[in-house]
């Protein structure tokens, strides 16, 4: 009897190991940490609601589009071996948001847009998670409206970047996406198609460069509004760190920003000489500003965004509006790759995406904002014509497909699916607003880039 209690008693402290590494591995923080928000630096409203059995109601303040409700939550011990999430259900509304498994404190939760007039009860159902009575913050933003004739530029690091983090809100709008890299870097995946790695890094090159300008015309934009500039994938902070010299490829030694710029078909493209150097970038940046003169300008959040692609793009966007002095309009801040772990939003498919994790109030932001999208599900087609989202060449013979799906498998079994179709299908675009009027101050620039 005591032996088989002490190898229940083993079994369970090593779960309990094996739960707590894992949550460290794939969090890369403590998940028991509250989120904390810099809310002061921006416009919004605060009001107070008092949570009973997972139900509450409050007056909103007329025509808000963007809401949370803050709540403490503790996950229970399943959600610390699955997900916990929490449905919201307000009216005819209803929608989902995860978190992280063993989450303990302050979390940030998602309110359908339209829901908090007078008399209307709202439910949160907790699953693997515990909601306990309590009063919460309701904290609303009310945005200024995307007019239709409103100009919207989306910034792409590489392609596909764009359609990742905005093509729910560009296919909306009046839009320009500018890719500032042809994209050619990163695996080997079209071995099996092109033995010579300087080969196959060119095709890579040729043929994202094709997806940035064409895949844009499934969101209703031209190839006149779609232009990739052709630097070179990797090579932005070797550009930014030596600024009067220029770079070539890493991977297939081109050094002129034209053998890919050479596929545009938009009348916008900026003439180049061909340089790979940060002042070439620039510039070529403030000419598509002076010719497009967007309203908004979709961008990384460089603090948010590990790769240094997408931190560069954004600075170099801010170099170039501010030596245009521009004041009037709005940047939207987003993040494919965020900073912390590889694996968010968290959740599945068609769910909500939170705002990103900030402990210290350390993030600027002068408002966020949520787009609904209308059709989630069809975004899964746009990015499914984005070659390098696909799955690599391997599939073509029996032990490259079997290998596909074991690793498939393995990683939506273990919660390990970093896939952008689980992550960039959801029911929102989340974007943290900066206007341009506030670029002009040290400290924004300073928590922009910390």
């Amino acid at each position: 009897m005591l032996k088989k209690s002490l190898i229940i008693l083993f079994l369970l402290v090593l779960c309990g190991l094996v739960a707590y590494f894992s949550l460290a591995a794939k969090y890369n923080y403590d998940v028991a940490q509250n989120y904390q928000y810099a809310f002061q630096n921006s416009q919004h409203t605060v009001i107070h609601a008092q949570i009973k059995q997972g139900e509450f109601n409050f007056d909103s303040v007329p025509n808000w589009d963007t809401g949370f409700i803050g709540l403490n939550v503790s996950a229970t011990l399943t959600g610390y071996f699955a997900e916990p999430y929490v449905e919201i259900i307000g009216g005819q509304q209803h929608s989902i948001l995860s978190f992280e498994r063993g989450v303990q404190g302050l979390r940030y939760i998602n309110l359908p847009s339209g829901i908090g007039y007078k008399d209307q009860t709202i439910r949160l159902i907790a699953h693997h998670l515990t909601i306990n009575d309590q009063q919460a913050s309701i904290v609303l933003f009310t945005n200024p409206k995307i007019h239709k004739q409103a100009k919207v530029l989306v910034i792409a690091p590489h392609p596909d970047d764009a359609e990742i983090a905005a093509f729910g809100l560009y296919s909306q709008h009046n839009s320009l996406i500018l890719t500032i890299t042809a994209g050619e870097a990163g695996p080997h995946i079209y071995d099996e198609v092109y033995a010579d790695e300087n080969q196959h890094y060119q095709e890579k090159g040729k043929l994202r460069v094709w997806n940035s300008i064409t895949v844009p015309m499934l969101g209703g934009v031209s190839p006149e509004h779609a232009i990739n500039l052709g630097y070179f994938d990797g090579t932005l902070q070797q550009m930014a760190s030596n600024k009067p010299r220029s770079v070539h490829s890493r991977f297939t030694g081109i050094d002129n920003v034209n053998h890919f710029r050479g596929q545009n078909l938009s009348s916008l493209t900026p003439l180049s000489a061909g340089k790979a150097n940060w002042p070439a970038l620039i510039d070529d940046i403030k000419q598509i500003l002076q010719d497009y003169q967007p309203d908004i300008i979709i961008t990384p959040y460089p603090a948010l965004d590990w790769h240094t692609d997408h931190k560069l793009s954004t600075l170099a966007v801010i170099s170039a509006i501010k030596q245009l002095g521009l004041q009037q309009g709005q940047l939207l801040l987003y993040t494919n790759h965020l900073t912390a772990n590889n694996y968010f939003p968290y959740g599945q498919q068609g769910e909500q995406v939170s705002i990103p994790p900030d402990f210290n109030q350390s993030l600027y932001f002068d408002s966020i904002y949520s787009f609904n999208l209308p059709k989630p599900k069809e975004k899964i087609l746009v990015l499914e014509a984005m070659n390098d989202l696909r799955n690599d060449t391997s599939w073509l013979n029996i032990s490259g497909a079997f290998k596909i799906f074991m690793t498939t498998l393995g990683n939506k079994l273990l919660f390990k699916d970093q896939t952008y179709f689980r992550r960039a299908v959801r029911a929102n675009e989340l974007f943290l607003v900066v206007n341009f009027s506030s670029l002009y101050r040290i400290e924004t620039i300073n928590s922009l880039n910390h």
